[in-house]
């Protein structure tokens, strides 16, 4: 009698790039500079944020950068300050809007400190 297993590969996980900004509960995301490849997307080597592995553990509850729209990168091949090129960032539970920007992220020239450039508390 023979029995046949077959493994399914796991989905990949997709980055944050795409969508509404709602808070996410996971604890691992595609990583938003290399889109998950792992790989530079630019000259092809190894993803300076990830290490190569295209995934990057967080701790939730996580939503997607304001400030580079979970590219991970700005003004080109920039690594984005406010997320540090991950995509995302992490805000607290209730996920309180910040006073300190009024939901922009900004201020002046950098991100606003308080909500680390998420317009979430």
């Amino acid at each position: 009698m023979k029995t046949s297993l077959t493994l399914k590969k796991p989905s990949p996980i997709k980055p944050f790039a795409s969508g509404p900004r709602v808070p996410r509960f996971v604890r691992v995301v595609a990583c938003g500079y290399c889109q998950g490849s792992g790989k530079e997307p630019k000259y092809g080597s190894c993803c300076p944020v990830c290490g190569a592995t295209g995934r990057i553990k967080v701790i939730p509850p996580v939503i997607t950068c304001l400030r580079c729209c979970g590219a991970g990168r700005e003004n080109g091949d920039l690594t984005c300050l406010a997320c540090g090129g991950t995509g995302v960032g992490q805000i607290r539970k209730e996920g309180r809007p910040c006073a300190e920007c009024e939901q922009t992220g900004e201020n002046g020239v950098f991100y606003c400190l308080p909500c680390r450039g998420q317009g979430l508390l």
